[in-house]
Order: C-alpha cells, then sequence, then structure tokens
C-alpha cells in the first residue's frame, strides 16, 4: 500500500512495530534447563511485544461489546482481529485495530451460534441471527483505549463483515483516512467448494474523519457524502479518485 507523505497523522504497517521481548529467569546452562523442565525451577518471565499488548488490549475491548460466544471456547465472547496499523495523531503514538464481531443490539443480549450441517445458517439459540459488523478501535501509547467506531453499512439485508483488507490515508493534515471492508449477506446461499469461496462478498470503503480531543479521546466521523453507502468502492485507490473527482464538482 502506498501512502502520501504525511503532516499530522500516519499509519504504518505491522513490520514498524517492536517484535522483540525480554525475558528475566531463562536458563544459563543444561543443569537450570533439566531443573525448569522438571518443574524444579519457575518459568522464565517474559515482557509482551508491542503487537501482543494491542492484540490483548482489542480482545478486552471486543468482549465487552459482542453479544456472540465462542464455539471453541464457551465462555469467551467471539470476535476476530484483523490487520492493526501504528497510528500518529497529531503527532501523538497510537494503534489501529480493525475487528469483526456481533454488535450488541441491548447490553445483556447473548447469541449462542446454532449448530448446523452442511450450509451455515447464521442464526443464534436466543432466536436472532448471527450477524456481525466490522469496527475500529483506537488506542493510546498506554494500550488504553481512547477511539471506537462501529463502521455503518446500510444494506437492505443482514450480513457478516469477514475483513478488513486494507487502511489507508487520504489527507494526512486533516487526519482523513480510508478503510475498505468486506462482507457478505448471511441469508444468501454460501460456499459448497473451495472454488466458490468469494463469490457473493462485497467490498466497501469508507472515509473516517479522526479527532483527538483534549481529554486524549479519539472522535471518529465517518463521512459518506461522497463515496455512497453502500458504495462498491473496493480500494483504496479507486476511493481517493473518486473523492478527488467529488471534490472537484463541490467546488
Amino acid at each position: 500500500m502506498c501512502l502520501p507523505p504525511l503532516v499530522h497523522a500516519e499509519i504504518k504497517l505491522s513490520s514498524d512495530w517492536i517484535t522483540e521481548r525480554t525475558c528475566t529467569g531463562s536458563s544459563r546452562n543444561t543443569e537450570e534447563l533439566a531443573a525448569l523442565q522438571r518443574g524444579l525451577r519457575p518459568r522464565p518471565v517474559c515482557t509482551q511485544t508491542e503487537v501482543e499488548k494491542v492484540e490483548e488490549a482489542a480482545a478486552k475491548s471486543a468482549a465487552g461489546r459482542s453479544a456472540a460466544m465462542s464455539r471453541v471456547e464457551p465462555n469467551r465472547r467471539d470476535f476476530e482481529q484483523h490487520r492493526g496499523f501504528k497510528l500518529q495523531i497529531d503527532g501523538r503514538q497510537h494503534y489501529l485495530e480493525p475487528i469483526g464481531f456481533m454488535t450488541k443490539s441491548r447490553a445483556d443480549e447473548v447469541c449462542t451460534p446454532s449448530n448446523f450441517k452442511g450450509q451455515p445458517t447464521y442464526r443464534c439459540n436466543e432466536g436472532q441471527r448471527h450477524a456481525v459488523d466490522c469496527h475500529i478501535l483506537i488506542f493510546n501509547e498506554k494500550f488504553e483505549e481512547v477511539g471506537y467506531h462501529r463502521i455503518m453499512v446500510k444494506e437492505p439485508y443482514q450480513f457478516y463483515c469477514n475483513g478488513v483488507p486494507a487502511v489507508g490515508v487520504l489527507n494526512a493534515s486533516d487526519n482523513l483516512l480510508l478503510t475498505t471492508l468486506q462482507y457478505f449477506p448471511i441469508d444468501r446461499r454460501h460456499a459448497g467448494t473451495v472454488a466458490e469461496v468469494g463469490q457473493g462478498w462485497s467490498r466497501m470503503t469508507v472515509l473516517l474523519r479522526l479527532t483527538r480531543n483534549e481529554d486524549g479521546q479519539v472522535s471518529i466521523e465517518q463521512d459518506d457524502v461522497c463515496l455512497g453507502n453502500p458504495n462498491r468502492v473496493e480500494t483504496i485507490a479507486e476511493a481517493r479518485r473518486k473523492l478527488k473527482k467529488c471534490g472537484s464538482s463541490r467546488n
């Protein structure tokens, strides 16, 4: 993904992240290693990497908002984390995490995904449908949540957001971001073979305006005026072209 020169906001891919961890109490010789393996020596204590800290923070935020329960861990709320980014807002370090989960319609909503054979049913044992939205979470340098936005998709059907393929900068000085998400209708026939995977999936790109407030919170505003909602803008580059054309026609 090509990004323009940035002034106030900057998005970087995870390759820039600190991946090293330090450990204390590691085995220094074969005798200490043998003692560790026999349980006679405590295991080393290692610090978390930057990526692990963000993923842990995002999981905590999602767990408090997700209605669905995990199929593999019954006591855990279900969510799917997508590729995150380091984010500079007005010169301050932040982290942006796209994540997918079923939005609660009320504070106490629970969805236990129903078992099925063959085609997925996307139903909950409690009676509602198991739809999934894509969301944006923003954390500060202390990995505290400071911003949240549910990406609004105005389709006439219930859908399952299964990915956020791209995030890019539109205008650095105005803190404008573009986010591409991918989703499919839950009531449509789903892939029965490997060759059919991806058929019926839609992509849409939205414009997000970030504002860092005096208290450190980050407001996220979705602007659909030029791109429309829903739209079929599948890439960041296509969204930039459409927004440039729209801006010229409005001047």
